[in-house]
């Protein structure tokens, strides 16, 4: 399975870390976990006000307040060196995840290997 097709959720680290937040606020921040993580791959996401409200999908008039807790630079999303945002957790993760991916991949190109009588 391709380390896209699963982020792992940790439910009651993430309703603690938004409580008391606003609703849209909460699913904004995950949208943007998602979007971080399936599309750029933790990557990171650029510093564009207008694209981070688009993937947060939060409405204009709600965007300000949203944006100095979601981007906060500490607890959710920080500003990297390179001037993208990060979830730090989501980059961690995402290497774990990665390496695992790559792994059973190698195990499975020598099974079948083995199995075939094919070099790598």
């Amino acid at each position: 399975m391709n380390p896209d097709a699963f982020i792992p959720f940790y439910g009651d680290e993430f309703f603690q870390a938004v409580k008391g937040q606003p609703d849209h606020i909460a699913l904004g921040y995950m949208k943007c976990i998602w979007h971080h993580w399936s599309h750029m791959h933790c990557r990171g996401l650029r510093d564009d006000q207008e694209f981070l409200r688009k993937i947060c999908e939060i409405d204009r008039e709600q965007w300000p307040d949203s944006m100095a807790v979601i981007f906060d630079n500490d607890k959710f999303f920080t500003l990297g060196e390179d001037g993208m945002w990060y979830q730090k957790r989501a980059c961690e993760l995402w290497r774990e995840a990665k390496a695992n991916y790559d792994r059973k991949v190698n195990q499975t190109a020598a099974a079948s290997a083995a199995r075939w009588g094919k070099k790598k």
